[in-house]
């Protein structure tokens, strides 16, 4: 009886250290996750009723960059190569992120889908589009 209870403890011991690690893996998949959703600052101007997306791309090479219009969505994808890779006898470096990029942004029925341009510079692309010319603001003067 003393070895079955033994035993049950030891299954129990190693069923517990199994979901600990689970939940730390789990923990590290979504942080590292996390960290490949890039920043985006959203801004509009009211006098020419423009709109721009700025996102952060550094290490980001520009041929890696697909920027579409999917429907009613702006689709941003991007892809960073991995770079500084160290293989040596007695030890492996990489010191640097790498990974696929995806994100996207709702574009309203008033959203001119041909006035949309997009440049990269300095790690950051920047993505410019304006109202359709019929739905922008304008101001009448009063007779």
């Amino acid at each position: 009886m003393a070895n079955i209870t033994k035993e049950l403890q030891n299954v129990e011991k190693k069923v517990e250290k199994g979901i600990v690690e689970g939940i730390e893996k789990t923990k590290e998949v979504f942080t590292n996750v996390a960290r490949h959703i890039p920043l985006a600052n959203l801004m509009h101007n009211k006098k020419k009723d423009t709109f721009t997306v700025e996102i952060d791309l550094p290490g980001v090479d520009k041929k890696d960059i697909n920027v579409s219009v999917e429907d009613d969505y702006l689709v941003v994808t991007a892809e960073r190569k991995m770079k500084k890779e160290v293989k040596e006898s007695d030890y492996y470096l990489i010191e640097s992120k790498f990974g696929k990029f995806y994100r996207t942004f709702y574009l309203g029925d008033d959203i001119d889908r041909d006035s949309i341009d997009a440049k990269y510079e300095n790690g950051r692309l920047i993505i410019t589009f304006e109202k359709v010319e019929n739905k922008k603001r304008r101001d009448i003067s009063v007779k």
